[in-house]
């Protein structure tokens, strides 16, 4: 039997209904500045991000930025590689880079004592898998086929 993820949606999809990728990089709007120092040091083994089905062991989507307070959570099937990655690694990222972060008077300098990585080496760890001091983990796959579904909203924030 194959591993089960949790994916959040907007809306409900059917048994067998096929995620897919969205075309879309997560951050663009938002952090360009982190999409692109990401996909700048990705390595050609990875998945793009914007070619990704985002899951979850557990159903806790809170720091998974989700722009929704609420969503329905399916239980999908992979039908291919899984991908493990710690998005606190982009959390540090958006720090540093995001012009738009709501720390702006933090100096770049403390920002870089907590870690001590430059913004490529953050970057390189989080497509590694490396685990950080707070591991967050996303799972990514590039298609998921629905086996179950909530028939109730469910919130981000558990």
């Amino acid at each position: 039997m194959t591993k089960t993820y949790n994916r959040m949606a907007k809306q409900p999809e059917p048994k067998g209904f096929i995620f897919g990728p969205t075309g879309v990089f997560p951050l663009k709007a938002d952090a360009p500045e982190v999409e692109e120092c990401l996909e700048r040091n990705r390595p050609t083994r990875c998945l793009r991000r914007d070619s990704c089905v985002y899951m979850r062991e557990d159903r806790d989507f809170s720091r998974m930025g989700l722009s929704y307070s609420e969503g329905y959570v399916h239980q999908v099937e992979p039908t291919g590689p899984v991908e493990q990655r710690d998005v606190t690694w982009i959390g540090y990222l958006q720090l540093l880079l995001n012009r738009n972060a709501r720390i702006q008077e933090v100096s770049e300098e403390q920002r870089m004592g907590r870690h001590g990585l430059t913004n490529d080496e953050l970057a390189q760890r989080y497509w590694e898998g490396a685990v950080s001091p707070e591991p967050n983990f996303e799972h990514v796959t590039s298609q998921a086929e629905v086996v179950e579904i909530d028939n109730f909203l469910s919130p981000v924030k558990p």
